[in-house]
């Protein structure tokens, strides 16, 4: 571990503690006190222990855990939708994404990481304050999480997606908006032939007015690939009993995926 690095300290009923790795520093909680200098230079994976005798786990945040303890200024996509929507738009190396909103940077972290050194990221955010929070999250983990990875090209624009998009030619676009629908003009200039167009909602009626938009004036231009809902239950073994967790994520949204096609007749 070295100085300027983010870290979880994770306690035995697995509580997590997001530190910032700074000589001559010290953490302070309920169970004592962990100088910073104790973790710098121990090797991920290790223990300390506090002042008062406890035992914490030092390793370095996943993505999923950075995200559950970064800053938000909006609701976010769940981990579990984030993976599912990587897959369902096939982000590749080196693809050209763009995405709306930003947010607050959940998902265009897993974007980044997905497009690699030679993809980029366009994304639009027509919200000041959340670009703000975004460009902080990304920067903080791209820059403090040694495990982090490499990332593509990220291209911020202060920008309403629903009056215009400005690039040509993607590979993919990734709608986390109210009314997707409204979009779709923009979207069928802008996506090449073959490119995936991923919508996420929380309601059903949002998807339902997605859909038949689609279907009555861009029948021509799309293909519906599915819609899809996300589950997300632990399990949990003590002793010799094993059981479902009694909590579950269950439904946070929807994903609708289409494609972009030629006419039949044209």
């Amino acid at each position: 571990m070295k100085e300027g690095e983010l870290v979880h300290l994770i306690d035995k009923k697995g509580k997590r503690y997001q530190i910032s790795l700074k000589a001559d520093s010290s953490f302070s909680f309920t169970r004592g006190t962990i100088s910073h200098d104790d973790i710098i230079g121990l090797e991920e994976g290790s223990a300390v222990k506090s002042s008062l005798g406890e035992n914490l786990l030092v390793l370095r945040p996943t993505l999923a855990e950075y995200i559950s303890k970064m800053r938000k200024g909006s609701q976010i996509i769940y981990p579990k939708d984030i993976a599912a929507i990587l897959m369902l738009a096939d982000i590749f190396p080196g693809a050209k994404v763009l995405e709306a909103g930003t947010g607050s940077g959940a998902l265009t972290m897993a974007l980044l990481r997905a497009v690699g050194s030679d993809g980029e990221v366009v994304s639009y955010e027509r919200r000041n304050e959340f670009l703000e929070i975004a460009r902080k999250n990304i920067d903080t983990f791209f820059g403090k999480v040694e495990s982090a990875g490499g990332s593509g090209k990220l291209v911020f624009k202060d920008k309403d997606v629903y009056e215009d998009i400005e690039e040509k030619e993607l590979d993919r676009i990734i709608l986390d908006l109210p009314e997707p629908w409204r979009v779709l003009n923009h979207v069928e200039e802008s996506l090449r032939n073959g490119g995936i167009l991923l919508c996420y909602n929380p309601t059903v009626l949002q998807i339902y007015k997605l859909s038949k938009r689609l279907e009555l004036k861009y029948a021509k231009s799309f293909r519906v690939m599915g819609i899809y809902e996300v589950g997300l239950r632990e399990w949990e073994i003590k002793g010799r009993s094993m059981r479902p967790e009694h909590r579950m994520i269950a439904h946070t949204g929807f994903i609708f995926v289409a494609r972009k096609c030629s006419s039949p007749d044209s």
